[in-house]
């Protein structure tokens, strides 16, 4: 049996598989989830607005977060203390703070709980390495730096930056 197929549907064909591909890779190296990607993209957006307010409709629209994934986000946000959030017809979501007070640390831990880069820094019982692992301090110093860095980058400043671009 012989199957003839064009020369355009090999190229479809090679293209979806290299996509595919690429996507595999996209995933692998350090990065943060889509939901802590999502939660800063809601601060900035409150950010901007006046009076620190918007309709969950409007983020979710703008900043192009599927509504029910950012209700959950929101309400992790609340809890944290970084939003306030108001029911009903007049309802919306604040930021709790000024910009200005509000650092990619805290909503980071907000959503991850914690900051780290392999497991053996948030937990030395997981790995049986820990007490002669030559790399082991090594992570608890960039992890610490990585913090540092994190708490000094506030909204206030993502937003100057995003003006002066």
């Amino acid at each position: 049996m012989f199957f003839f197929i064009r020369h355009g549907h090999i190229r479809l064909l090679c293209t979806k598989l290299q996509k595919k591909n690429l996507r595999r890779k996209a995933i692998k190296g350090l990065q943060i989830t889509r939901e802590t990607d999502y939660a800063i993209r809601t601060v900035l957006y409150l950010s901007a607005q006046n009076n620190y307010t918007a309709k969950a409709e409007d983020i979710s629209k703008q900043m192009q977060i599927p509504k029910s994934f950012l209700m959950k986000i929101l309400k992790q946000l609340d809890r944290a203390g970084l939003v306030i959030l108001k029911r009903g017809v007049t309802g919306g979501v604040t930021l709790s703070k000024n910009p200005e007070k509000i650092t990619l640390y805290d909503v980071i831990v907000a959503i991850e709980k914690t900051v780290a880069l392999n497991r053996c820094v948030i937990n030395k019982g997981m790995c049986g390495l820990v007490s002669h692992c030559p790399v082991h301090p090594v992570w608890f110093k960039i992890k610490d730096r990585l913090i540092q860095e994190l708490k000094e980058i506030n909204f206030a400043k993502v937003l100057a930056q995003e003006t002066v671009s």
